[in-house]
């Protein structure tokens, strides 16, 4: 009799101390029986409901949805909009960006480029390019030397690909509570591979008679005309910076060195043979550095590549989750 009366007073106690403990709902979920000894301005500190002179447990504020106190006073925590560190809170999941270069229709190029987070610190960033010097007819931009049977500017029509890796650099140092603001932010080294592909087409070469100097008599000459197939290859090292705007768009921007490989090749095998017989005014070789994807100078092979990028952030799906059940006291 006296052991059951033991055990129901007991269990009596123990129905007494869990109805006055406090209760924590984190944002993942969790529900955690304990009693607050604190709410200070960025954590709670806590111990667990079970072990009330054990140890004390300190959570951030920015993980907990509400609380519920022992006498039924209920508060919800919402996050702090002007802190930093809910700065990109609502696109946390977001990861994914397409991105063009808003400029590149006025130098005769359109690109697209996709962004992806394969896990935080490194991102795969991928950039394709369309090439077309009808866009504002005039493809030298001061770089190429390539010209038309009309002595114009040649007309020139192909693509690039710059695959890469990003790495985000982070600090060399460790301060309690410090993230990522977003995978998709920061300055960043990124690796990239690049090809380019470019068609010149109708160049021409004149080859002049053999007339002796003082000129006797008409000048003749041969015209020959070919057109340009010109590649460049090789690899990157940049240095970059993305920015968040508004949690909808990305403002990226970089600079880049590197060394790339050329080939050229003509339709015409005619045409290389009038340029070494010829001594006139059409002799000159033609001559391809702006690869748009990137310049390069010609015979050392030394390449420079620059850009900036504006993205839109491709919203995640998100799962459909039970919403926490709000209480007449957070009315």
């Amino acid at each position: 009799m006296k052991r059951l009366i033991l055990t129901s007073v007991l269990f009596l106690l123990c129905i007494i101390g869990f109805a006055q403990t406090d209760t924590l709902f984190t944002r993942k979920g969790q529900k955690i029986s304990c009693k607050i000894y604190e709410i200070g301005e960025s954590e709670i500190k806590y111990r667990l409901a079970t072990v009330l002179d054990g140890p004390i447990y300190v959570v951030d504020k920015s993980t907990v949805v509400k609380y519920t106190l022992s006498n039924g006073f209920t508060e919800r925590l919402r996050p702090d909009e002007l802190s930093l560190e809910n700065e990109h809170q609502e696109i946390i999941g977001n990861r994914e960006v397409i991105k063009i270069h808003p400029f590149g229709f006025a130098f005769d190029h359109i690109t697209l480029a996709y962004e992806h987070v394969i896990k935080v610190g490194m991102n795969l960033d991928v950039e394709v390019g369309y090439i077309n010097s009808s866009m504002t007819n005039n493809s030298t931009f001061g770089y190429n030397t390539v010209y038309n049977n009309s002595g114009g500017p040649a007309y020139s029509v192909g693509g690039y690909i710059k695959p890469g890796i990003k790495f985000f650099l982070g600090q060399d140092f460790s301060v309690k509570g410090l993230k990522y603001a977003h995978p998709l932010k920061g300055r960043y080294i990124k690796l990239d591979f690049a090809f380019s592909y470019l068609n010149f087409q109708n160049i021409e070469s004149v080859l002049y008679g053999n007339n002796p100097y003082p000129l006797t008599g008409p000048i003749t000459y041969t015209s020959v005309t070919t057109d340009l197939n010109s590649i460049a290859y090789g690899g990157f090292v940049n240095y970059g910076r993305q920015f968040i705007l508004g949690n909808i768009l990305t403002l990226d921007y970089y600079v880049g060195l590197g060394f790339t490989g050329q080939s050229s090749s003509y339709t015409n095998p005619n045409y290389l043979t009038t340029i070494n017989q010829n001594y006139g005014y059409y002799n000159d070789k033609p001559t391809v550095s702006n690869y748009y994807g990137f310049i390069r100078v010609p015979t050392i092979g030394l390449s420079f590549t620059a850009g900036l990028r504006v993205g839109y952030i491709i919203p995640c799906k998100k799962d459909k989750k039970k919403k926490t059940p709000v209480t007449p006291q957070e009315k």
